[in-house]
């Protein structure tokens, strides 16, 4: 490897949005997330986040239910 060409490798702070914090290694100080392993559908088993998507699909489906963008319909 050449020398004084990389970046400092040093202990970096993760910050998550839910206000979990670890830390672990990398080229920047602080790192600011938005979803880490203590929050996250897949690690905690809860499916909360999901099924709130799922109602803003529906609701949306709801609304423009009916409406034709100039789209052709089958005969």
């Amino acid at each position: 490897m050449k020398k004084d060409i990389h970046p400092a490798y040093q202990e970096c702070k993760v910050t998550c949005a839910c206000g979990n914090t670890f830390t672990t290694r990398s080229t920047l100080k602080e790192i600011r997330v938005g979803v880490c392993y203590a929050c996250h559908p897949f690690y905690t088993g809860k499916k909360g986040r999901i099924l709130t998507e799922a109602g803003r699909l529906e609701k949306f489906q709801k609304k423009y239910k009916g409406i034709n963008y100039g789209q052709k319909t089958e005969v």
